[in-house]
């Protein structure tokens, strides 16, 4: 139950299992009115974006807004009991998705090796590290992701190509190489390009008749 005083959704009670994700707008929520007291289901909420409707009762203007989830795995009690009536815990690996922890593999993918990002797909919010393997997990038309978790800090964020995380400030993706020629074959700059590369004498060199040069000045 979430309030002012407690962001605690739920609690997950699993056994060799390991909670990865949480896609809201496939859950079924239910809101209190503070106004009446009345409960609301609500349905289709989506990550970053404010979901807004009237209370059934007293018609007062409600509106829920979700940045982001993160799991806390809680350890056990221990027990100090011995014999066969003891419980042995076993180690539970962390969930994939930590604030602050990194993620699997820090968000890299086999097709995207230097993308350190998973993207939520507002198709079916869910994250996948890429398009691609949206698509071999998923068997509905991909939309283009709204949303990104940060693979070095897992801090989740609107979508944005080339720019750091607004936690941590890592760079998730290469990022936009404005100093070279498309593809990244040469250096933009002609005073600093090799003089082997045949870009840095192109057209210093031109003939340029007396007409032309007249219309110039």
């Amino acid at each position: 139950m979430i309030h002012h005083y407690s962001d605690v959704l739920g609690y997950l009670d699993l056994h060799n299992a390991t909670a990865s994700d949480l896609v809201l707008q496939d859950c079924s929520l239910t809101v209190g009115c503070l106004s009446c007291s009345q409960e609301i289901p609500v349905e289709n909420v989506f990550y970053g974006q404010t979901k807004e409707f009237n209370c059934e009762s007293c018609h007062s203007k409600l509106s829920i807004l979700a940045e982001s989830t993160r799991f806390q795995y809680i350890q056990p009690r221990t027990s100090s009991k011995t014999g066969p009536s003891a419980v042995a815990y076993k180690t539970i690996r962390d969930p994939a998705v930590q604030k602050g922890k990194p993620l699997p593999d820090k968000g890299t993918c086999k097709h995207y090796k230097q993308s350190h990002r998973w993207l939520r797909f507002p198709c079916c919010g869910r994250a996948y590290a890429c398009d691609v393997c949206h698509d071999e997990n998923q068997d509905h038309p991909m939309e283009l992701a709204t949303r990104m978790i940060c693979g070095f800090c897992a801090k989740e964020q609107p979508y944005g190509n080339g720019k750091p995380c607004t936690s941590c400030g890592s760079m998730m993706t290469r990022g936009t190489r404005t100093s070279h020629w498309e593809g990244g074959l040469g250096c933009r700059n002609k005073v600093k390009m090799c003089r082997n590369d045949r870009q840095k004498y192109a057209n210093t060199n031109k003939t340029v008749s007396r007409k032309a040069a007249s219309e110039k000045k």
